[in-house]
C-alpha cells in the first residue's frame, strides 16, 4: 500500500467557531491506481488533499489521525523532510493555477527548478526537459512559451503547464484537484490520458478530485463520496455507479442529464445545501436534505460500514431500502 489516510481531522479556529472541513476521514490507495474524491463544493476535498501535503493554511490545523506514505507518517516528518518529498515523491496539482505560479518568474523558470532541486541538473539541462515537458501536455510552440510569464498565457495553459510540473520528477503520488476544470473537451480528454498513462506505466497513484461524474466513471478504479467533511461512500467505480447505497450518492447521479431526456423536463436535484461545517446538524449530517430521513438519523451519527465486497457506507438506512429508493428515483 502506498498511501493510508488514517481518522484524519483538520479543523479551522475561526471566531465564528471551530470548522470541521475534514472529519474523521480514512482511505488508502495502492500504487498505479486511480482514486476518485467526489463532492459538492464546501465538502472538504480540497482540505483533505491539502492535509496530504501538510500545506493547511492557518488558521487550520490537522488534528489528529495518521498519514502513511510508503511506510512514513508525513505527520512526524519535519519541515525540511516534508519539503523534499513534495515535488518529488508526492505532487499536486492545484485546482486555481494562477494563485500557484509564481508571477515573476518564467514558466522555463519554475519548472527547470524542479529538475534543479530534486535532480540536481544544470541549468541548460533542466530547461531542455522543461521544454520538453510543455510538449507533452500539449502546449503549442513551447520553445516560445518557456520564455513567457503566468499573466501571458491563458486559464487552459496555465492549467497544463502545473501538470507539467506536477509529473516532472515522476512522483509516486499526484493530488490532482479539479485539473481539468478550465481546459476545453479535447485537452481535457488528451491531459486525462496522460495522467492514466503514467499510472500504467510509472505506476504513479493518481488521487483525482473533481465533481465531474463523468470523469471519474472514466479514469477512476475506486471513488470515495464526501458530505460535510465526512466519506460517506466508498467502492470499486463500476459498484458505485451500478449500484449506489447512499441517498446523496444516489441524488448525484440523479441529478445527471441524461442524453436523450426531453429538453423541457426539470434536471432532478438535491433539496438543501450543504451545512455549515461550523453548525453541523445532529445525527447523520445528510439528514436535513434526506427524504428518507428516520428519527435514527437525526440522533445517530452512522458509521462507515462494509456492506459486501469493500463497498462502504455511512447511512442507518437499510442496504435493500437504498436499492428501492434508487428505483423510485428512476420513475
Amino acid at each position: 500500500m502506498l498511501l493510508n489516510v488514517n481518522k484524519l481531522k483538520t479543523y479551522f479556529y475561526t471566531s465564528e467557531g471551530t470548522i470541521h472541513a475534514v472529519d474523521d476521514v480514512s482511505f488508502s490507495i495502492n500504487k498505479g491506481t486511480i482514486l476518485g474524491l467526489v463532492g459538492e463544493s464546501g465538502c472538504g476535498k480540497s482540505v483533505t488533499a491539502l492535509s496530504m501535503m501538510r500545506l493547511v493554511p492557518p488558521p487550520g490545523k490537522i488534528v489528529s489521525g495518521g498519514i502513511f506514505f510508503d511506510g512514513h507518517d508525513l505527520l512526524k516528518l519535519d519541515d525540511e523532510q516534508i519539503r523534499r518529498l513534495r515535488g518529488d515523491r508526492i505532487a499536486m496539482i492545484f485546482q486555481d493555477p494562477m494563485t500557484s505560479l509564481n508571477p515573476v518568474f518564467s514558466i522555463g523558470n519554475q519548472i527547470a527548478e524542479i529538475f534543479r532541486v530534486h535532480r540536481g541538473n544544470k541549468r541548460s539541462v533542466s530547461f531542455e526537459k522543461a521544454e520538453s515537458l510543455l510538449q507533452l501536455v500539449g502546449i503549442p510552440d513551447p520553445s516560445r512559451r518557456i520564455k513567457e510569464y503566468p499573466h501571458q498565457l491563458s486559464g487552459g495553459m496555465r492549467q497544463r503547464v502545473m501538470i507539467a510540473m506536477a509529473i516532472a520528477c515522476e512522483p509516486a503520488l499526484i493530488i490532482a484537484d479539479e485539473p481539468t476544470t478550465a481546459l476545453v473537451v479535447t485537452i481535457q480528454a488528451k491531459i486525462l490520458r496522460l495522467l492514466k498513462g503514467l499510472t500504467e506505466t510509472l505506476s504513479t497513484a493518481l488521487i483525482l478530485i473533481s465533481h465531474d461524474l463523468g470523469v471519474i466513471a472514466e479514469t477512476a478504479d475506486e471513488v470515495a463520496i464526501m458530505y460535510a467533511g465526512k466519506i460517506v461512500e466508498y467502492a470499486a467505480t463500476k459498484e458505485l455507479f451500478n449500484n449506489p447505497l447512499h441517498p446523496y450518492t444516489i441524488g448525484l447521479l440523479d441529478s445527471i442529464p441524461r442524453f436523450g431526456e426531453e429538453r423541457e423536463k426539470r434536471l432532478r436535484t438535491i433539496k438543501g445545501m450543504v451545512p455549515r461545517l461550523s453548525d453541523l446538524p445532529s445525527g447523520c449530517r445528510f439528514n436535513p436534505r434526506c427524504k428518507y430521513v428516520i428519527d435514527r438519523c437525526r440522533g445517530e451519527e452512522p458509521e462507515l460500514a462494509d456492506v459486501g465486497g469493500g463497498h462502504l457506507v455511512r447511512c442507518w438506512v437499510d442496504v435493500k431500502a437504498n436499492a428501492k429508493i434508487k428505483g423510485q428515483n428512476a420513475k
